[in-house]
């Protein structure tokens, strides 16, 4: 295939899966990483893309998420690591021994898994992909929510997982969603079943903190499932300097 030609499959996977991953390419393309790589490169130039942490993303991704074109958990393992890791630092430090905690679904809560090692909690959660990055000398108790399994987010879903939730009281949740509109306070969600299960949540937990990374200020989604108000407080590395940050946003970093 020609370089021109592997230019035009690149884009035409990435519209298709909004993120595309270097060892992805490799495979479909049959050629080396340092190829792939400086086809990218050359694409990053154009402004058609964006490169990021083992892959490449849509330089302007379509304006609301849903799930056609919702990336997939393990395709967002490497993005905004560092933004990430900062803020679960600083929302790990409200975390009580002996409390029942909730932690989100995705990539970005975590971050917050090295900071349980060693605490006695009760720990629940709707992903076994969060579960399997669980420290091994995590020594409370866990509990894994079943229902409708989605392999493609790695997470259970549906009325069986919601009627599951229902029966816990937790003392808090650590939250987890697609995008933010920081001027009107929408919190959005790819699916409306998802946001289902975010918003259960909320309703039994006595205190919510929503855990994002300033690309969500730039990201739609199908539904809004709550608004920023509702949060006792917002972990993000930084705000719009162009609007007001309201008092439970906390900077980290």
């Amino acid at each position: 295939m020609l370089s021109q030609e592997r230019l035009y499959h690149i884009m035409s996977l990435i519209h298709t899966k909004s993120f595309i991953s270097i060892a992805d390419l490799m495979q479909d393309l049959h050629v080396s990483k340092s190829t792939v790589n400086r086809d990218l490169i050359e694409l990053e130039k154009q402004g058609l893309i964006k490169r990021e942490r083992g892959g490449a993303v849509l330089k302007k991704m379509a304006a609301t998420l849903s799930s056609f074109n919702e990336v997939s958990v393990n395709d967002k393992e490497f993005l905004q690591t560092d933004e990430k890791k900062q803020v679960c630092d600083q929302a790990a430090q409200t975390i009580q021994d002996g409390e029942c905690i909730y932690i989100d679904s995705g990539t970005t809560s975590t971050w917050l898994l090295p900071h349980l090692a060693g605490r006695h909690l009760k720990l629940v959660t709707v992903s076994p992909y969060l579960l399997q990055k669980l420290p091994p000398n995590f020594i409370g108790d866990v509990y894994l929510l079943g229902g409708e399994f989605s392999p493609r987010l790695n997470m259970s879903m549906g009325p069986m997982t919601m009627e599951l939730i229902e029966r816990f009281n937790f003392d808090r949740a650590y939250l987890t969603t697609n995008g933010v509109n920081a001027e009107t306070g929408e919190v959005y969600i790819f699916d409306f079943a998802v946001g289902a299960i975010k918003s259960a949540v909320m309703k039994r937990s006595q205190q919510n903190y929503l855990l994002i990374d300033d690309t969500k200020f730039n990201t739609r989604g199908l539904c809004t499932w709550t608004y920023t108000r509702k949060f006792d407080r917002i972990f993000v590395n930084s705000f719009p300097s162009h609007l007001e940050m309201p008092d439970n946003y906390v900077l980290c970093g």
